[in-house]
């Protein structure tokens, strides 16, 4: 089944044991990686690029007795990062590079003995021996050892923070798709399955998963495939009985039908008495209509088969066909009603068209023979119906449209929708007494089989009714 690699084992995997797997290494991946942050932290610690958090108290902590000596404090003295301020003994800013908006706070913090600075941080005060006031803000925090990457970079503490939550997402992005292209490998077999149900191939063979629910999936697919194979081919053979017992039964009827049809004329031509002649012409008239029926049900046999006439399809360019079904449309108006009837042909507008029609060009003129048929039987005797051959281009493809406008009373939206249905006859007052609800429907049937389609709309035109359109590919 395709490039699906059919997987079988005694020993299969259900999806909560799979789901479970993915979770437990997603679990153990993001307990790895908070180690490797931790790990990779202390060892810069340790390698002295990043300082510790207690960094700047020990470095207070270490040159507490040099700043207590010295008669001026400078800033190589005190770690990088803190500030400091020095004071005489009633509180007066002396020097240093504490922020002007702290000084006093500073002092204040000295005088109630608190250690906490406002902002964040730490004072620390030392009395130096020239009985001035040093008074140093720091941070227990841990900082770069560079300071230009102090100045660039959030605490070492944050950046690895952020730095786990990205590389958290990054891992979760790669199980997850790990695992929808292992579970998707394993569902290829069940798409691929019911892709053949859809496109109704049910040979469908046994397939196997590694994964339990999918295996049962498959099966329950199988046997279903299996069900509608015998339930179409059921369907199918009853179909089949059936249109032969019509087509038998049709064929049973053409003998005696022949047998009265025969008796009919003979004693049309024996007997003289005028009542006689006139009743023995309504059986003529009434077995030339059974007849008439007999052919269309023999078409409607046809159309419902699908089978093929025994004529292979064939080439035929746009314009020939075209002057072909005016001719053909001609033919038929002259026959029909002794001629009472007659069809117009405008000319046609190919626009130069080139192309040719491939189809069977039996049905074809049967679909065309129904279709110019039902136009004259809605056309009252003494006028004409109109043929219009011309080239029309629907959803990117050519058509060669050949169109029956008749004069009757044109369709109601009822008949738009539903007279190319099999023996809907509609409205009674707008058929003819031959009229069975086959025309249309064979002549679309017909029609649909090479490619085509018959389209129904009303004319429009003041003395027109319906028109009737067949729609032929054109291809080249």
């Amino acid at each position: 089944m395709g490039d699906w690699v059919q997987v079988e084992t005694g020993k299969q995997r259900t999806l909560t044991g799979i789901f479970m797997k993915y979770i437990c290494i997603f679990c153990v991946n993001t307990v790895l990686l908070a180690l490797l942050m931790v790990l990779s932290f202390s060892m810069l610690i340790n390698m002295g690029a990043v300082l510790p958090a207690n960094y700047m108290e020990r470095y207070i902590n270490e040159n507490r007795e040099e700043i207590i000596n010295a008669g001026r404090v400078t800033e190589d003295m005190l770690p990088v990062g803190s500030r400091f301020g020095v004071y005489d003994k009633s509180g007066g800013f002396l020097y240093g590079n504490l922020e002007e908006k702290n000084r006093k706070n500073a002092w204040a913090a000295y005088k109630e003995n608190d250690t906490f600075a406002d902002g964040g941080g730490l004072y620390r005060f030392l009395l130096m021996k020239n009985e001035e006031l040093c008074i140093v803000k720091y941070y227990i925090r841990t900082q770069a050892a560079n300071e230009y990457l102090q100045k660039i970079l959030p605490a070492p503490e944050f950046l690895f923070v952020i730095l786990f939550i990205l590389l958290f997402f990054l891992q979760a992005a790669a199980v997850s798709r790990h695992f929808a292209r292992m579970l998707s490998g394993r569902l290829k077999a069940l798409k691929e399955t019911t892709e053949k149900i859809r496109s109704q191939n049910l040979e469908i063979g046994e397939e196997h998963s590694d994964i339990l629910e999918i295996d049962e999936a498959l099966r329950s697919l199988s046997r279903m495939g299996k069900a509608l194979k015998e339930s179409l081919d059921r369907q199918w053979r009853l179909e089949r009985h059936k249109r032969e017992q019509v087509a038998a039964l049709a064929h049973d009827i053409k003998t005696p039908l022949t047998v009265i049809k025969g008796n009919a004329e003979l004693l049309h031509e024996e007997i003289q008495e005028e009542a006689c002649k006139e009743y023995n012409t309504y059986i003529q008239e009434n077995v030339a209509e059974i007849e008439n029926y007999l052919h269309r049900l023999q078409d409607m046999l046809l159309t419902e088969s699908g089978e093929e006439t025994g004529e292979a399809a064939e080439a035929i360019s746009a314009k020939e066909l075209a002057e072909r079904l005016k001719e053909r449309a001609k033919e038929l108006a002259a026959g029909y009603s002794g001629g009472k009837i007659r069809a117009a042909a405008a000319e046609s507008d190919l626009w130069g068209m080139s192309g040719e029609i491939w189809c069977n060009m039996e049905e074809i003129l049967r679909a065309w023979d129904n279709i110019v048929s039902n136009a004259l039987e809605h056309t009252p005797g003494g006028r004409k119906i109109r043929i219009v051959t011309e080239a029309v281009t629907e959803g990117g493809k050519r058509y060669l449209a050949a169109r029956v406008i008749d004069k009757g009373q044109g369709f109601t939206k009822e008949e738009l929708l539903y007279a190319r249905e099999q023996f809907y006859q509609g409205d009674k007052s707008r058929h003819g007494k031959n009229h069975r609800g086959l025309g249309l429907y064979t002549a679309s049937q017909f029609a649909r089989r090479q490619g085509g389609q018959v389209v129904l709309e009303n004319e429009g035109l003041e003395g027109y009714g319906a028109r009737v359109t067949l729609l032929l590919v054109c291809k080249g």
